[in-house]
Protein backbone atom coordinates (compact mmCIF):
# COMPACT_ATOMS: atom_id res chain seq x y z
CA UNK A 1 0.00 0.00 0.00
CA UNK A 2 1.68 3.06 -0.73
CA UNK A 3 2.81 5.84 1.86
CA UNK A 4 0.91 9.52 1.09
CA UNK A 5 2.08 12.50 2.14
CA UNK A 6 0.15 16.08 1.33
CA UNK A 7 2.65 18.86 2.05
CA UNK A 8 1.28 22.30 2.42
CA UNK A 9 1.05 25.53 4.57
CA UNK A 10 -0.93 26.24 7.14
CA UNK A 11 -4.28 27.22 5.63
CA UNK A 12 -6.96 25.56 3.48
CA UNK A 13 -5.85 27.09 0.31
CA UNK A 14 -5.03 25.33 -2.79
CA UNK A 15 -4.61 21.95 -1.36
CA UNK A 16 -7.73 21.55 0.80
CA UNK A 17 -9.55 19.82 -1.95
CA UNK A 18 -6.69 17.16 -2.09
CA UNK A 19 -7.65 16.40 1.80
CA UNK A 20 -11.23 16.13 1.18
CA UNK A 21 -10.56 13.75 -1.65
CA UNK A 22 -8.23 11.66 0.48
CA UNK A 23 -11.00 12.16 3.49
CA UNK A 24 -14.24 10.99 1.47
CA UNK A 25 -12.09 8.09 -0.10
CA UNK A 26 -11.03 6.78 3.60
CA UNK A 27 -7.59 6.99 2.75
CA UNK A 28 -4.93 7.64 5.34
CA UNK A 29 -2.14 10.40 4.65
CA UNK A 30 -0.03 12.58 6.27
CA UNK A 31 -1.00 16.32 6.49
CA UNK A 32 2.59 17.90 6.56
CA UNK A 33 1.35 21.83 7.59
CA UNK A 34 4.34 24.23 6.50
CA UNK A 35 4.90 27.13 8.81
CA UNK A 36 5.92 30.53 6.63
CA UNK A 37 9.27 30.62 9.10
CA UNK A 38 9.54 27.60 8.13
CA UNK A 39 9.45 27.61 4.64
CA UNK A 40 12.63 28.89 3.32
CA UNK A 41 14.06 25.67 5.16
CA UNK A 42 12.19 23.31 2.91
CA UNK A 43 11.61 25.01 -0.13
CA UNK A 44 14.77 23.87 -2.10
CA UNK A 45 13.47 20.54 -1.22
CA UNK A 46 10.15 20.92 -3.61
CA UNK A 47 9.92 20.03 -7.16
CA UNK A 48 9.12 23.88 -8.17
CA UNK A 49 10.20 25.63 -5.13
CA UNK A 50 6.48 25.82 -4.26
CA UNK A 51 3.43 24.24 -2.85
CA UNK A 52 1.43 22.07 -2.99
CA UNK A 53 3.11 19.17 -3.12
CA UNK A 54 1.65 15.50 -2.99
CA UNK A 55 4.74 12.84 -1.85
CA UNK A 56 3.88 8.93 -2.67
CA UNK A 57 6.38 6.41 -1.35
CA UNK A 58 9.15 9.35 -0.96
CA UNK A 59 8.94 10.72 -4.45
CA UNK A 60 7.58 14.23 -4.61
CA UNK A 61 4.91 15.59 -7.17
CA UNK A 62 3.52 19.08 -7.30
CA UNK A 63 0.78 21.37 -9.09
CA UNK A 64 -2.26 21.37 -7.13
CA UNK A 65 -4.84 20.51 -10.40
CA UNK A 66 -2.46 17.61 -11.54
CA UNK A 67 -2.48 16.30 -8.02
CA UNK A 68 -6.55 16.77 -7.34
CA UNK A 69 -6.81 15.03 -11.00
CA UNK A 70 -5.36 12.15 -9.74
CA UNK A 71 -6.41 11.37 -7.05
CA UNK A 72 -9.82 11.59 -8.08
CA UNK A 73 -9.08 8.91 -10.55
CA UNK A 74 -6.70 7.15 -8.16
CA UNK A 75 -10.02 6.53 -5.78
CA UNK A 76 -12.42 5.96 -8.29
CA UNK A 77 -14.28 9.78 -7.74
CA UNK A 78 -14.06 10.81 -11.42
CA UNK A 79 -17.53 9.37 -12.21
CA UNK A 80 -18.20 6.03 -14.01
CA UNK A 81 -17.47 6.92 -17.97
CA UNK A 82 -15.55 9.09 -19.68
CA UNK A 83 -18.47 11.64 -19.86
CA UNK A 84 -18.84 11.97 -17.08
CA UNK A 85 -14.94 12.66 -16.14
CA UNK A 86 -15.20 15.67 -19.12
CA UNK A 87 -18.12 16.91 -16.68
CA UNK A 88 -15.94 16.96 -13.66
CA UNK A 89 -12.48 17.94 -15.41
CA UNK A 90 -15.08 21.08 -17.05
CA UNK A 91 -16.11 22.11 -13.61
CA UNK A 92 -12.55 22.12 -12.29
CA UNK A 93 -11.45 24.18 -14.77
CA UNK A 94 -14.37 26.75 -14.30
CA UNK A 95 -14.04 27.26 -10.53
CA UNK A 96 -9.74 27.83 -11.53
CA UNK A 97 -10.69 30.24 -13.65
CA UNK A 98 -13.39 31.90 -11.35
CA UNK A 99 -10.55 32.04 -8.73
CA UNK A 100 -7.75 33.27 -10.79
CA UNK A 101 -9.22 35.68 -12.95
CA UNK A 102 -11.90 36.65 -10.30
CA UNK A 103 -11.34 36.10 -6.67
CA UNK A 104 -7.69 36.33 -5.92
CA UNK A 105 -7.58 39.43 -7.75
CA UNK A 106 -10.51 40.68 -5.90
CA UNK A 107 -8.62 39.44 -2.34
CA UNK A 108 -5.90 41.23 -3.26
CA UNK A 109 -6.81 44.60 -3.88
CA UNK A 110 -5.96 46.90 -0.90
CA UNK A 111 -8.52 49.17 -1.34
CA UNK A 112 -11.78 47.89 0.38
CA UNK A 113 -14.20 50.81 -1.04
CA UNK A 114 -12.37 49.17 -4.43
CA UNK A 115 -12.89 46.13 -3.64
CA UNK A 116 -16.40 45.53 -2.31
CA UNK A 117 -17.37 47.38 -6.20
CA UNK A 118 -15.55 44.65 -7.30
CA UNK A 119 -17.16 41.87 -5.72
CA UNK A 120 -20.49 43.52 -6.14
CA UNK A 121 -19.68 43.44 -10.07
CA UNK A 122 -18.63 39.64 -9.83
CA UNK A 123 -21.68 38.63 -7.83
CA UNK A 124 -24.04 40.37 -10.40
CA UNK A 125 -22.12 39.59 -14.05
CA UNK A 126 -19.70 37.29 -13.98
CA UNK A 127 -20.84 34.58 -11.16
CA UNK A 128 -24.17 33.60 -12.64
CA UNK A 129 -22.39 32.80 -15.80
CA UNK A 130 -20.47 30.00 -13.44
CA UNK A 131 -23.68 29.37 -11.15
CA UNK A 132 -25.89 29.22 -14.27
CA UNK A 133 -24.31 26.21 -15.96
CA UNK A 134 -23.68 24.33 -12.73
CA UNK A 135 -27.62 24.51 -11.69
CA UNK A 136 -27.84 23.18 -15.52
CA UNK A 137 -25.15 20.21 -14.96
CA UNK A 138 -26.96 19.35 -11.73
CA UNK A 139 -30.55 19.32 -13.23
CA UNK A 140 -28.86 16.93 -16.47
CA UNK A 141 -27.54 14.59 -14.12
CA UNK A 142 -31.37 14.73 -11.55
CA UNK A 143 -32.90 13.84 -15.08
CA UNK A 144 -30.39 10.98 -16.28
CA UNK A 145 -29.57 9.21 -13.01
CA UNK A 146 -32.94 10.27 -11.13
CA UNK A 147 -30.38 11.46 -8.29
CA UNK A 148 -31.58 14.99 -6.56
CA UNK A 149 -28.46 16.35 -5.72
CA UNK A 150 -25.06 14.93 -7.17
CA UNK A 151 -22.93 16.51 -9.48
CA UNK A 152 -22.56 13.26 -11.54
CA UNK A 153 -23.56 10.17 -11.09
CA UNK A 154 -25.30 8.98 -8.16
CA UNK A 155 -22.64 9.16 -5.52
CA UNK A 156 -20.14 11.70 -3.88
CA UNK A 157 -17.62 12.46 -6.69
CA UNK A 158 -14.60 14.59 -7.01
CA UNK A 159 -17.18 16.95 -8.41
CA UNK A 160 -19.14 17.22 -5.75
CA UNK A 161 -16.04 18.05 -3.46
CA UNK A 162 -14.82 20.99 -5.75
CA UNK A 163 -18.12 22.59 -5.42
CA UNK A 164 -18.15 22.21 -1.60
CA UNK A 165 -14.88 22.95 -1.27
CA UNK A 166 -14.52 26.10 -3.45
CA UNK A 167 -18.24 27.58 -2.62
CA UNK A 168 -17.00 27.37 0.98
CA UNK A 169 -13.84 29.34 0.28
CA UNK A 170 -16.05 31.71 -2.16
CA UNK A 171 -18.81 31.95 0.70
CA UNK A 172 -16.27 32.93 3.40
CA UNK A 173 -14.44 35.99 1.25
CA UNK A 174 -17.41 37.42 0.30
CA UNK A 175 -19.78 36.91 3.42
CA UNK A 176 -17.09 38.66 5.07
CA UNK A 177 -18.63 42.02 3.38
CA UNK A 178 -21.87 40.85 3.50
CA UNK A 179 -22.25 39.18 0.07
CA UNK A 180 -24.05 35.82 -0.30
CA UNK A 181 -22.79 34.43 -3.46
CA UNK A 182 -25.57 31.49 -3.08
CA UNK A 183 -28.40 33.52 -2.99
CA UNK A 184 -31.30 32.20 -4.81
CA UNK A 185 -29.09 28.99 -5.68
CA UNK A 186 -30.93 26.59 -4.22
CA UNK A 187 -29.64 23.57 -5.93
CA UNK A 188 -26.09 24.55 -5.51
CA UNK A 189 -26.34 25.17 -1.51
CA UNK A 190 -28.65 21.98 -1.20
CA UNK A 191 -25.63 20.19 -2.81
CA UNK A 192 -22.79 22.05 -0.20
CA UNK A 193 -24.82 20.66 2.62
CA UNK A 194 -24.66 17.00 1.27
CA UNK A 195 -21.56 16.76 0.64
CA UNK A 196 -21.26 17.91 4.72
CA UNK A 197 -23.04 14.96 5.27
CA UNK A 198 -20.84 11.68 4.16
CA UNK A 199 -19.38 10.71 7.55
CA UNK A 200 -15.48 10.90 6.28
CA UNK A 201 -16.29 14.96 5.51
CA UNK A 202 -18.56 15.38 8.31
CA UNK A 203 -15.90 14.56 10.45
CA UNK A 204 -12.91 16.20 8.76
CA UNK A 205 -14.89 19.26 8.71
CA UNK A 206 -15.78 19.36 12.41
CA UNK A 207 -11.92 18.54 13.05
CA UNK A 208 -9.87 20.57 10.96
CA UNK A 209 -8.06 23.46 11.28
CA UNK A 210 -9.36 26.53 11.22
CA UNK A 211 -8.05 29.08 9.01
CA UNK A 212 -8.34 32.40 7.39
CA UNK A 213 -8.44 30.81 4.41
Amino acid sequence: MSAYKLIYFESRGVAELARLVFKQAGQKFEDVRVPQDQWPNVKEEQPMKSLPVLEIDGRKYCQSAAIVRYLGRKFGLMGSDEEEGLVIDELLEMFSEMMNKHIVKIYMDQDDTKKMELLKAFKEDSLPVYMNLIEKRLEENRKKNGEDGFYVGSSVTLGDLTIYNYMFAICTFMGNFGLDPLEGRVAISGLVTKVEQPPNIAKWIKERPVTDH
